[in-house]
Order: C-alpha cells, then sequence, then structure tokens
C-alpha cells in the first residue's frame, strides 16, 4: 500500500470521525435552538435578492444552497 493511500485512509477516518461527532451534537441540541437555526436559514432564503421568493413555494433544498452561497 502506498503512503498516498494509507494518507487517503487516514484523512477519510478523520473526516468520517469529525461527522460522527458533529452529527452527535446536533441531535442533542436544544429544540428551540434548532427551530431557530431553520427560521434564519428561511428568513435568508426569501428576503434580500431572493425577496421576490413565495417562502411557501421554496424547497429546503433550495434554501439551503442559498444560505451556501451567501456564505461564500
Amino acid at each position: 500500500m502506498s503512503i498516498i493511500n494509507v494518507w487517503k485512509d487516514r484523512h477519510y477516518l478523520i473526516v468520517k470521525r469529525k461527522e460522527i461527532i458533529l452529527r452527535w451534537i446536533v441531535w442533542h441540541l436544544p429544540r428551540d435552538i434548532v427551530m431557530w437555526s431553520y427560521m434564519r436559514v428561511a428568513a435568508n432564503a426569501t428576503t434580500g435578492r431572493y425577496g421576490a421568493t413565495n417562502s411557501s413555494e421554496l424547497s429546503m433544498m433550495d434554501a439551503i444552497k442559498r444560505w451556501d452561497n451567501e456564505e461564500k
């Protein structure tokens, strides 16, 4: 096994472990914090340059994409 493959395997395991820890933290957050976060993403996806968006027609995936684009 080459050194590159060993590094890739270790990197994968580190990223996977980080994801597992973050998922555990998120699932143990208080419900109020999760709802506030959801409302913040939804508000971001329907204001500013997206102000003409009807919130009842907005999918969650579109809201997440808009949030991700704003952060960059």
